[in-house]
């Protein structure tokens, strides 16, 4: 029971209380003996919560991750759905560099005790497990997350070159993009998500010594902590034909939102 809802139950019942004492006639109050203690008012009781207020409901987001899935164009893929870590506080660098040093996402329920594998950056896929459905389970996060909310991110896929080409990154676009319109307006949980833009690359390395090269050059990236930021849609000096090639030991390679 929240403590708003604990307090706003005490307020009514003392009024009633209040009330009828109302009710009777004034009796005369005793002499107060000099040798009675006097009482000291008791402190608030205040009640916290046991959970992280950003847990979710294990049903109804695995169904969201798999009706996404479910949109995607038929033939080969050149992304991959991610969801990721929502944190409470300010995002940035540390986002990105964020690595569990124990458990970071966990299925929890009557009988289900699941640790869901999470990789650096908060990135994960919640697993189908039928038991968790059935006992109504909870996805626990081991940190403060944004309540009732995780994120929705695109990986593209690369090969052991670490590259691809101009025309690659558009066709991944697209694939996002035709997901979105396959998503209904009435759908509110993914209203936000229908609505992203997508105007580039952006690549997260494990050493600060690694950047994006474009047919061999180094690329105009805005750089953020290890990660660098591609933006294509406003670079025309890159043709379709022009391959893109990440250099340096990688972590992942993200659809950019517009305006980040």
């Amino acid at each position: 029971m929240s403590s708003k809802l604990c307090t706003s139950i005490v307020q009514r019942a003392a009024s009633a209380v209040l009330a009828v004492l109302l009710s009777f006639p004034a009796v005369p109050a005793p002499a107060q003996d000099a040798a009675t203690p006097v009482l000291k008012p008791l402190p608030p009781i205040k009640i916290h919560r046991k959970s992280n207020p950003g847990d979710l409901p294990y049903k109804n987001f695995f169904r969201l991750q798999s009706f996404l899935q479910s949109l995607m164009p038929d033939g080969p893929r050149a992304v991959e759905l991610q969801l990721r870590l929502n944190f409470a506080g300010e995002k940035g660098p540390a986002y990105d560099e964020f690595e569990p040093q124990s458990w970071a996402v966990a299925i929890v329920g009557e009988v289900t005790d699941h640790v869901v594998p999470v990789r650096r950056g908060g990135y994960f896929i919640l697993p189908e497990l039928r038991n968790a459905m059935r006992e109504n389970a909870t996805i626990m996060f081991n940190t403060p997350t944004r309540k009732g909310r995780v994120a929705v991110e695109w990986k593209l896929r690369l090969d052991e070159t670490q590259s691809l080409s101009h025309a690659d990154v558009a066709n991944a676009m697209e694939q996002v993009r035709s997901v979105q319109r396959r998503i209904p307006g009435r759908h509110v949980a993914l209203r936000e998500l229908r609505v992203v833009e997508y105007d580039g690359v952006r690549a997260c390395f494990l050493l600060d010594s690694g950047r994006i090269e474009v047919d061999g050059v180094p690329a105009a990236t805005i750089d953020e902590g290890k990660c660098r930021v591609l933006k294509l849609e406003k670079t025309a000096a890159i043709a379709p034909s022009s391959t893109i090639t990440f250099v340096g030991p990688l972590d992942i390679v993200t659809l950019n939102r517009a305006g980040t």
